[in-house]
């Protein structure tokens, strides 16, 4: 576990004045995107999110959004869940169908929907809930080099994640930021530092 949050302040202390700002600001800019969709559908802001937090595992956030636009659009237009394509699995397209099939709008009712521990966490974020997001890149970034998101290596169980969680909450302790935002500002200097 030190390891880990030794790990995590690393990538924190390299990060550039834009990785800082871009990190601080990102589930806010997350949230205004969904709002901007909400408004433009006339659906409600949470739905939205949890389409987005189903769509999200192994999508480019750039692609996230515009399949989350797609599919409320879709939705709206009383199109079929087979006549758009998003780039994310069928299961978690399935998954965000039924959000706005049942037209969910509680966080409770999303977050049980929503089951899986990264989406869940990554609602929590965007909605403003106090959460850590644990996902590929914050792994890679606690365990100190970087694996492959669509490999084995980088899958975790519930008991992985929550001590995960944990390394980025003593982390952030440290420097005296919100967790969710030093995942975020990590995160943001991961990318650049990587190229993705």
């Amino acid at each position: 576990m030190t390891q880990h949050v030794r790990n995590i302040l690393k990538v924190y202390r390299r990060a550039t004045e834009s990785d800082t700002i871009n990190g601080v600001e990102w589930y806010d800019r997350a949230k205004r995107a969904a709002q901007d969709i909400a408004q433009y559908t006339n659906l409600n802001v949470r739905t939205v999110i949890g389409v987005m937090a189903a769509l999200s595992p192994n999508n480019r956030w750039e692609r996230n959004v515009r399949d989350t636009e797609v599919m409320c659009v879709a939705w709206v237009n009383g199109d079929s869940l087979d006549s758009f394509k998003v780039s994310c699995y069928n299961t978690m397209k399935a998954k965000a169908w039924s959000i706005l099939d049942d037209e969910l709008d509680d966080d409770d009712d999303i977050l049980t929907r929503l089951n899986g521990q990264k989406i869940r966490s990554f609602y929590s974020n965007i909605i403003g809930l106090d959460e850590v997001t644990i996902d590929g890149h914050a792994l890679n970034i606690a365990r100190g080099y970087r694996e492959g998101l669509t490999t084995d290596k980088t899958n975790m169980g519930k008991r992985q994640y929550r001590e995960l969680q944990l390394a980025y909450v003593k982390a952030a302790k440290r420097v005296r930021v919100k967790p969710h935002v030093l995942q975020a500002i990590t995160w943001t200097t991961w990318r650049r530092e990587h190229g993705i």
